[in-house]
């Protein structure tokens, strides 16, 4: 039984021998059998840490030991790299009023409202009517109210007075607007649109983008809601009145190194013609800025504000001199009044407008159905009879006095067009 002990162990010191890593440090515990080196796979159940600075990846070396009669083995298996903490990207944008409405001043709505003007169907023979100005609650926006006919036009519009200065607007990417629609919750029965003029006229070639504004009640209901519509330079395409100037390129902020005005239109005309269920009636738009946009804003400077650039209160300025009567306005003044009066527009629309619906005459118009409508108003015959004689003899005046000018302003019209031609130039699309 001796030497079968001894032989045992005698052979139990030679495998021990013949293993590099064997060890004899004693081990605490009950002798468990031997297991052989196994490779552990990775395991969604490790957690791992993340070393070194924010954003880097570190791999893990992970050993699995086993405890044997006689030492330890050990199993070593690479560990997929931990997932870098994903966080919200930073806005990073930056947005700038060019109405300059929260500057402090205490007429900074009043100025800002100088800086608009009007613009409606009424220069086309239409009888729609808008104002911009300070809203009476006493808010720090805008308010931009009328009523949109589509008797003779379908529009109305508001545009920047004309600009002294012309803004450079090459550094942002498009049109800040915030807004909100009060007069109803069917703002998608209209087609409103931004408009942007880069060139140095007040002609009908302007560059437009429709946008759909924020309803008011929606805004309010719901904190959620940002009022801020951002149209991109590229949404902008060149149009003559409401028609696209075919292979015109959109606009790109290259083409805003110098920008001669800034407005908006309300309008019957969307981008396949006339609106079949268009809205027409009062409307109420509260304007709280309006500006433009830096998807990178870090190191901008703040653009030229409108009243700035059209040096509002600057003798200079021809704006700042629309109330004062020069020598020419006080002689020319009155015959532009009579000629191009915008009261007597809306009146030869309404008889038009009564020519069509009862199938009479101008002279029933005028002395006729106009008459009883002017006795309703007026309070008598009498008094209807001398308006319609007064504005008989104006309107034959204005039309003696127009018709040269018509006649030249078709002369030129054609003369434009025929040098169009000889240069190879597009003519562009007709009025519609």
């Amino acid at each position: 039984a001796r030497r079968s002990i001894m032989s045992t162990l005698a052979c139990l010191a030679a495998v021990v021998a013949a293993s590099p890593r064997a060890s004899f440090a004693p081990r605490r515990g009950p002798t468990a059998r031997t297991a052989p080196s196994v490779s552990v796979a990775p395991s969604p159940r490790v957690s791992l840490g993340v070393v070194g600075h924010r954003g880097a990846q570190s791999s893990r070396v992970v050993r699995a030991g086993f405890f044997g009669p006689f030492g330890r083995k050990d199993a070593t298996s690479a560990v997929e790299p931990a997932p870098t903490p994903t966080s919200e990207p930073e806005d990073t944008s930056a947005t700038f009023d060019l109405l300059d409405l929260r500057s402090g001043a205490a007429d900074a709505v009043a100025v800002a409202a100088q800086a608009w003007e009007r613009v409606d169907d009424v220069v086309m023979g239409g009888v729609s009517s808008s104002a911009i100005g300070p809203d009476l609650a006493g808010r720090t926006c805008l308010v931009w109210a009328g009523k949109c006919r589509t008797q003779g036009g379908g529009f109305t519009g508001c545009r920047s007075v004309a600009l002294k200065t012309p803004l450079d607007l090459t550094v942002f990417d498009g049109i800040s607007i915030v807004c909100s629609l009060e007069s109803d919750d069917e703002p998608e029965r209209r087609t409103w649109k931004a408009t942007v003029r880069t060139q140095n006229d007040r002609g009908e070639v302007v560059y437009q983008a429709s946008f759909v504004p924020p309803v008011a009640k929606d805004v309010a209901k719901d904190a959620s809601k940002d009022a801020e519509v951002r149209i991109p330079w590229e949404s902008f395409r060149l149009v003559r009145g409401p028609v696209v100037v075919p292979d015109a390129p959109p606009l790109s902020a290259d083409r805003c190194e110098a920008v001669y005005g800034l407005g908006l239109i309300m309008s019957r005309f969307g981008p396949n013609g006339p609106m079949p269920d268009f809205r027409d009636g009062p409307f109420r738009l509260a304007l709280h800025r309006y500006g433009v946009y830096a998807s990178n804003g870090g190191g901008i400077d703040p653009p030229t504000t409108l009243p700035r650039a059209a040096m509002l209160g600057d003798r200079s300025s021809e704006n700042s001199g629309r109330t004062k009567n020069s020598p020419l306005s006080l002689v020319l003044g009155p015959l532009i009044k009579l000629v191009f009066s915008e009261k007597a527009r809306r009146r030869r629309r309404c008889r038009e407008l009564l020519k069509e619906r009862y199938g009479i005459g101008e002279f029933g118009a005028r002395f006729g159905k106009g008459r009883r409508i002017k006795a309703a108003r007026l309070g008598g015959e009498f008094d209807a009879f001398k308006e319609g004689a007064r504005e008989l003899v104006r309107d034959a005046v204005a039309a003696a006095l127009t018709l040269p000018l018509r006649g030249l302003f078709v002369m030129i019209s054609k003369v434009a067009a025929l040098v169009r031609a000889v240069k190879g130039e597009k003519q562009l699309p007709p009025m519609r």
